[in-house]
């Protein structure tokens, strides 16, 4: 596995500018606390919880919400698969006839699940992608039995942004089954300008290529600080060998990933005509909610609202100036059309 390698990464040694996350996360989970990995997409929320699993050398499984949004399915088939189960760093958990299928109303605590869970002492389980998981009354309810009978012995990991499922995670109101439960949550940063040159630098070398400082600079500008982005050129830079032309390459390829992502978050009906709206004003220069409130026409309280959701989504953020940004300079170019 390299730097440039566009798969999450399991092994330590390759989550370049993560080590103070890493050494934190590797302490929370140490004491068995659950922890919810937020921030933008492409952050590499996925790689720093499975770089902490390998770091602990406990068992774990991985339930990836875009492949099966079912949480109780997924968890089902996670654990019961014959023979092992293996994440990438190749650690096992051995089968565990676990069957999840049944009443919410009653308390779960079927003599097979409690045996089943009992006799595994502990493993991990890593949520991936938690806002895509269908019910969110159903997910938080078996969430937080397994917190209440199976602390000690299951420690849940759950990565995503603030949609769908992980709002009710993340803030549970006062009837929520999870409401009073401790769980930490750990936002992760984009990186900055020098360790994102300092990444692609690293790289480059670690691939036999070179790459010059006015050309790292310019490519750090276009892709802004997010791993996801800044390895995907990596990943092309690799077979095209032109810096110009892999960066031309890697935004091509992410003009169709955001398009699937927008289409994606439109079936969960949220990506209505008014966000779009908003995104448009925000594709051209930051803004503050008085500009936006003239450029859109829309009143306080439905701004306020969207703005919201546009925040939730991981979409825009606000700087130090107080005005509105989209966080994706990829999405923005995306949205502004100068991505053809």
């Amino acid at each position: 596995m390299k730097l440039f390698d566009t798969k999450p990464k399991s092994d330590p040694h390759f989550l370049y500018g993560r080590e103070k996350e890493l050494e934190n996360l590797v302490d929370y989970l140490s004491e068995k606390n659950w922890v919810i990995l937020l921030g933008p997409r492409r952050i590499g929320k996925t790689s720093l919880a499975e770089c902490a699993i390998t770091k602990l050398k406990q068992k774990a499984v991985i339930l990836d919400a875009r492949e099966n949004n079912n949480f109780v399915k997924g968890l089902n088939d996670a654990l019961a698969k014959e023979g092992s189960i293996s994440i990438k760093a190749g650690i096992k958990v051995p089968h565990l006839p676990i069957n999840l299928e049944i009443d919410y109303k009653k308390n779960l605590s079927t003599k097979n699940l409690n045996s089943a869970i009992k006799k595994t002492k502990h493993f991990f389980v890593l949520i991936d992608e938690a806002q895509w998981l269908k019910n969110p009354k159903k997910v938080v309810m078996l969430l937080a039995h397994l917190y209440d009978y199976y602390y000690e012995n299951i420690t849940f990991i759950i990565t995503g942004s603030m949609i769908g499922v992980m709002k009710s995670i993340i803030d549970p109101g006062a009837q929520s089954p999870l409401y009073g439960r401790a769980i930490t949550k750990m936002e992760i940063k984009r990186w900055g300008s020098s360790t994102s040159i300092s990444f692609l630098k690293a790289g480059t070398k670690e691939i036999g290529l070179d790459l010059d400082d006015k050309s790292a600079v310019n490519i750090e500008e276009h892709l802004d600080g997010l791993p996801g982005w800044l390895t995907l050129f990596g990943y092309n830079y690799s077979h095209i060998k032109n810096p110009n032309s892999a960066l031309t390459e890697t935004i091509k390829e992410a003009k169709k990933i955001i398009s699937q992502e927008l289409k994606s978050i439109a079936e969960l009906g949220i990506g209505s005509p008014r966000l779009l709206a908003i995104l448009k004003g925000l594709s051209k220069e930051p803004m503050r909610f008085v500009d936006l409130l003239d450029s859109t026409g829309f009143s306080n309280a439905v701004l306020s609202n969207h703005l919201n959701t546009l925040n939730k989504l991981g979409y825009v953020e606000k700087n130090e100036k107080d005005r509105y940004f989209i966080s994706d300079p990829m999405l923005a170019q995306f949205i502004s059309g100068k991505i053809e």
